[in-house]
């Protein structure tokens, strides 16, 4: 009797506390709406430049080369100035990659922007590849006033069609223009 009375109350407090519904499921986290499978090498350029204006890790990565999908090495080619003064650049890779951009989004206070644009986009078309020149203006609105600032220059990027039947980059080459800081510039003192 004793029991009864027990397993009574644990039922009731049970029922009370509305532990053993069940709960509506939550949607899934979800990178970003603009982010769509890169069928195309024109779609694979969009989805950079909205990963990194909207600073989505997740989508940025997804740019580039993965060996489950595509036998190459993702290769970083830094512009040659920026290299001399910061090695890290030397050994460039897609975790390097991945650490720019989460570290250049913890420098960017709430509300402050990425802006990129790509221009003078001329392209190569091979059988499996398709190589892309373009200039380039990165502005960063930082409060790092070592960080803070536009980045000029251009690049050349190298992408390939994985066996997903995704375009991917498998290699970036930046370059400096005249006097401005570069891409690689910043990815030097991001990296330090």
């Amino acid at each position: 009797m004793k029991y009864a009375a027990y397993i009574s109350i644990l039922i009731i407090i049970i029922a009370a506390c509305d532990l053993i519904t069940t709960r509506e499921a939550e949607e899934p986290i979800k990178p970003s709406s603009n982010f769509i499978a890169a069928t195309s090498p024109e779609i694979l350029l969009r989805n950079f430049e909205s990963s990194i204006e909207e600073k989505i890790t997740e989508n940025y990565l997804a740019c580039f080369v993965d060996k489950n999908f595509l036998d190459k090495e993702y290769k970083f080619i830094p512009a040659g100035e920026a290299l001399a003064t910061n090695p890290a650049l030397s050994n460039w890779d897609l975790n390097s990659e991945r650490l720019f951009l989460e570290n250049l989004k913890a420098n960017l206070p709430e509300g402050k922007n990425i802006n990129l644009s790509l221009d003078n986009l001329n392209e190569n078309r091979f059988s499996d590849s398709v190589i892309y020149v373009f200039d380039y203006s990165l502005v960063i609105n930082s409060t790092n006033k070592a960080l803070d600032g536009e980045y000029k220059g251009s690049s050349q990027m190298s992408v390939y069609k994985d066996s997903r039947e995704q375009w991917v980059i498998v290699e970036w080459r930046d370059y400096k223009s005249e006097s401005s800081q570069c891409w690689s510039d910043l990815k030097g003192r991001i990296s330090n």
